[in-house]
């Protein structure tokens, strides 16, 4: 089960769980969008489905367990996955903007792990892995809002992991550097070129190594691992910098 899986980094995770044999569901906030992404997978049609839901309603993200549910029968991995950013100084974000930006980054996880958790309580088994970002763990100068919400994603990974893992449900997360989509701002070549000289690596990553981690984390050799988020960002947290200006500035996750 992956959240906004219609485009980026999402479909490129439901591309490879359905290479690796996993029954897959596609979601985003259109069915349309969520239709089309599974006919781009290419994936027998009995072992994906696609899903449209607003994951910040309730009654909307309830609706998606059952459907999964119904059709699967369990759910062992859920991803959230699902973002949304716009950037802009402090000063200038109004309360309606911050609220717009924690409801899809930090609330609407909240609501999907409470919402997957029966299922996985009755099954004792269950993975959640939750998208983060490394704005979470630095200055991230034109997205405040953002930051926070990563960073309260990053405390609530840690305390479900505790309180979930006596249920055999493993809570993890996987906070993101700069990552290559096709909708990615690192296909202006300026901004690419800006980032990458500041990868130790020297380059971004792209988005099927990072569908590959993310899987990685579900897998039976990770079943003592939870509570906790792993850093994926080629070392750049690591770098001592001056921060990019605003209209450069991008968030992984």
């Amino acid at each position: 089960m992956i959240t906004g899986s219609a485009s980026g980094i999402g479909l490129e995770l439901a591309r490879l769980a359905c290479h690796r044999g996993m029954r897959v569901v596609v979601t985003s906030r259109s069915t349309d969008k969520a239709a089309a992404a599974v006919a781009s997978l290419g994936a027998d049609t009995g072992s994906v489905l696609g899903l449209g839901a607003d994951l910040r309603r309730e009654e909307e993200v309830e609706s998606l367990v059952e459907q999964v549910v119904q059709r699967f029968g369990r759910i062992d991995l859920w991803v959230n996955n699902a973002a949304g950013l716009f950037f802009a100084p402090a000063q200038d974000i109004t309360p309606n903007g911050w609220r717009a930006i924690v409801d899809v980054n930090l609330n609407a996880v909240f609501l999907c792990c409470r919402a997957v958790f029966p299922v996985m309580q009755r099954q004792s088994s269950g993975c959640i892995v939750n998208i983060s970002s490394i704005a979470a763990y630095r200055p991230h100068p034109g997205a405040v809002h953002y930051a926070a919400a990563k960073a309260a994603v990053n405390s609530l990974t840690q305390t479900l992991g505790v309180e979930w893992a006596p249920y055999g449900i493993r809570v993890n997360g996987v906070a993101l550097g700069p990552v290559l989509t096709a909708a990615s701002r690192f296909n202006d070549p300026d901004i690419r070129a800006a980032m990458e000289a500041e990868q130790p690596t020297g380059r971004i990553a792209t988005a099927d190594e990072v569908a590959d981690i993310v899987l990685s984390l579900a897998a039976i050799e990770s079943t003592y691992f939870t509570g906790e988020t792993v850093q994926v960002d080629g070392g750049y947290r690591s770098v001592l910098r001056s921060p990019l200006p605003a209209h450069q500035q991008t968030a992984g996750g």
